[in-house]
C-alpha cells in the first residue's frame, strides 16, 4: 500500500526524504512515494500534499485521510477530486506559528516604532524625531485566536503589547476575547493594528472589506498572514488611499504569484512578501504527519482532524 506525496513547492525533495525518515522509525509500512501518473490510485492510502492538481485524487477509492503539508485545507478543501468522506489532517503549527509570530512582531514594531515613516522621511532627507509610542498602549488585534493566532498573541504579549482577540465562538482564552459577528465591531473600534490569521472557509472568503477598515480607528494598520482571497483589495486600495489605513503588511494575496500589472507592487503604504511569513519547518512537519498517520493506523484520530463543514 502507498502513501503518495506531492508538494508545489521548492522544498518537496527535503520533505519527501524527512518523510522517509520519520515513517521508518515508527511501526507504519506503507511505501511513501511522489505522485505520477504512473501512480496506481486504488494502491494510495494516505496522500501527503500541498497544492497537488485537480485529478491527483482521482481513483483513489481506498483512500483513508489526506494530510496537508500546511496548516490550511482550502487547497484539499477545494479539490475537485477529493471525497468528501475522506478525513482531512492539517498540521497544528509544527514550528510555523513562531515563525509567523517573527513576521507578526516585525509589522507591529514597524508601526509601533514607526520605521516605514522614518523611511519616508530618509528619502526627503529629514532629520525630525517622531513622538514615542509605548508598546503597552499599541493595541494590537487578531482576527483567528487558534493555535497559530494564540502563539502570535503570546509573541506580542511578552513584547509588551496590548492584544486582543476575535473568534467565531467564545473559547477560554488568556487575552481580551470578543466573538461573533455581535462583537465584531466592539473588537475593531480601538486597534492600531488589525491581523488576520484566519482560515480559508465559504465564512471568511471576502470577509475583510470597507465595513471592516471603516470601523478601525483612522490611521490603522492591518497585516495579512491568514489568506488572501479573505480580502477585498479593492476596498483595501481604497482605505489606505483615503487614509483610513496608514499601512498594510502582506504576505498572501488573493491571486499568487500576483500579477506584474497588480497595483500592490507599487503602493508606497504596502509592504509585499511571497508568502513566506510561515515557511514550512521540515523536520517538524515531518514528524508530525508520521506521527498522524501513526496514529490512525492504531485506529485514533489525531489532533489536527478536520471539521469538514467548518473549513478548519
Amino acid at each position: 500500500m502507498v502513501i503518495s506525496f506531492y508538494s508545489a513547492s521548492d522544498n518537496d525533495s527535503d520533505l519527501l526524504e524527512a518523510l522517509h525518515r520519520q515513517l521508518a522509525s515508527t511501526s507504519v509500512t506503507h511505501i511513501i512515494e511522489p505522485w505520477s501518473d504512473n501512480t496506481d490510485p486504488a494502491s494510495v492510502v494516505y496522500s501527503i500534499s500541498w497544492g497537488a492538481p485537480d485529478n491527483f485524487f482521482n481513483g483513489m477509492k481506498n483512500l483513508r485521510a489526506a494530510l496537508s503539508l500546511g496548516a490550511g485545507v482550502d487547497h484539499l478543501t477545494s479539490n475537485p477530486g477529493l471525497p468528501a468522506d475522506v478525513p482531512i489532517i492539517r498540521l497544528s503549527d509544527a514550528g510555523m506559528g513562531d515563525k509567523i509570530a517573527e513576521y507578526v512582531l516585525y509589522a507591529a514594531l514597524q508601526g509601533h516604532r514607526q520605521f516605514d515613516l522614518y523611511r519616508k522621511q530618509q528619502q526627503q532627507q529629514l532629520w525630525q524625531p517622531l513622538a514615542d509610542i509605548d508598546a503597552a498602549n499599541y493595541r494590537v488585534g487578531i482576527m483567528g485566536l487558534g493555535v497559530i493566532g494564540t502563539i502570535i498573541a503570546d509573541r506580542l504579549h511578552h513584547s509588551g503589547y496590548q492584544v486582543s482577540g476575535w473568534k467565531r465562538s467564545t473559547v477560554e482564552c488568556a487575552y481580551p476575547l470578543f466573538a461573533g459577528d455581535t462583537e465584531l465591531g466592539a473588537f475593531l473600534k480601538d486597534l492600531d493594528l488589525l491581523v488576520a490569521v484566519l482560515p480559508l472557509t465559504d465564512q471568511t472568503h471576502g470577509l475583510i472589506d470597507k465595513r471592516i477598515f471603516a470601523q478601525l480607528p483612522a490611521g490603522a494598520r492591518f497585516v495579512n498572514v491568514g489568506r488572501g482571497k479573505q480580502v477585498n483589495e479593492s476596498d483595501l486600495l481604497a482605505a489606505l488611499d483615503s487614509g483610513q489605513l496608514t499601512a498594510a503588511v502582506l504576505d498572501v494575496c488573493e491571486t499568487e504569484p500576483l500579477p506584474d500589472s497588480h497595483p500592490f507592487w507599487t503602493h508606497d503604504a504596502i509592504t509585499l512578501t511571497p508568502h513566506v511569513a510561515g515557511p514550512t519547518q521540515i523536520a517538524q512537519s515531518a514528524q508530525q504527519i508520521a506521527e498522524s498517520i501513526q496514529l490512525i493506523e492504531s485506529g485514533k484520530w489525531p489532533a489536527g482532524l478536520v471539521n469538514r463543514s467548518d473549513g478548519y
